[in-house]
């Protein structure tokens, strides 16, 4: 993978010049421009922090649907369960809540990678430097391919490889991709693994959740001795469980159908914008073997953010 800047001497070169290959250290750690970006520049409340994007009802609606099934599950389900079998089905179960819950929040209020803007044209008065713009498109090779680095002219910037502008969110995200509204951010370079994980985990849960309800069901079944009267006696008697196991059956298939989309795009490689748009066809620079795919999404270095690195410059001036 190869990142790149842009440079130049003075005035718009140095907010435009072309693009050239950059260390990945130098990315890290200085920022292109000193603009503070206006998401940067306001002020922030908590609910800013936690939730970033500009959706909030479908993001609550989420977290809803989730919350609600579990509760039941914990008031109502979980101390038969616990007297009948084991406590361990509810260690389980809240090790997995929290882990579905902790990666809900990391991927709805974590920077995905947003890539700063640079200068307006509009706040350059010398017509000159007006000339000097860069064409829209830039040609770059990543791993033998002809890359396409188009101009974003919203954000001033020449998108680095697999980078999109999100109209949503109203800026550039470094490897974008998609905009997930119903957790209200873009999902990018820095919260994909988040995400997965809250897919995977939601998933189980939901699976969990299914599982042991019918167990309830079926135990007091049992107990009552079976037969037809003794269904409609179980159903009554655990009517919290029925309604658990009827949930999570209709609402497993979404996340079900995404969780293997996405372990499909990890095994090859890509992101859900380039698999869907097919931009590097039967051919993808960016994927090594399927053990490499898998390490690079959950344990890769935790690439830093330009909006943290912009804060703490903007509060040493």
């Amino acid at each position: 993978v190869q990142y790149f800047e842009t440079k130049g001497s003075s005035g718009i070169n140095a907010e435009y010049g072309v693009i050239t290959p950059l260390k990945k250290r130098e990315l890290m750690t200085e920022p292109v421009s000193s603009q503070v970006h206006p998401h940067v520049a306001q002020k922030k409340t908590f609910l800013d922090r936690v939730l970033r994007g500009p959706e909030r009802i479908p993001v609550f609606s989420t977290f809803l649907l989730i919350l609600v099934p579990q509760v039941l599950f914990y008031a109502c389900v979980a101390p038969f369960l616990v007297h009948r079998l084991s406590v361990g089905v509810v260690v389980v179960a809240l090790y997995v809540s929290i882990l579905c819950f902790c990666n809900f929040f990391m991927a709805a209020g974590l920077d995905p990678g947003v890539i700063l803007p640079q200068q307006s044209l509009d706040k350059i008065e010398n017509a000159e430097q007006k000339k000097e713009v860069p064409p829209p498109k830039e040609v770059l090779v990543v791993g033998g391919i002809p890359f396409v680095s188009k101009y974003c002219t919203t954000c001033n910037i020449y998108r680095p490889p697999r980078a999109s502008h999100c109209g949503l969110c109203k800026h550039c995200v470094s490897t974008f991709d998609h905009h997930c509204p119903a957790i209200g951010n873009c999902i990018a370079q820095r919260n994909y693994r988040f995400f997965v994980i809250f897919v995977f985990s939601t998933v189980f849960m939901a699976i969990y959740i299914l599982a042991f309800s019918l167990a309830n069901v079926l135990l007091i079944y049992f107990d009552l001795g079976g037969g037809g009267s003794s269904f409609n006696d179980a159903i009554s008697k655990a009517p919290v469980a029925c309604i658990l196991v009827i949930y999570s059956f209709l609402a497993i298939w979404s996340p079900l159908g995404l969780c293997c989309f996405h372990l499909s795009l990890i095994h090859t490689g890509q992101t859900t914008k380039e698999s869907l748009s097919n931009t590097f066809g039967t051919r993808t620079p960016y994927s090594q073997s399927c053990a490499k795919n898998f390490f690079n999404v959950f344990y890769s270095p935790f690439f830093p953010s330009f909006e943290k690195l912009r804060e703490k410059r903007a509060e040493n001036k």
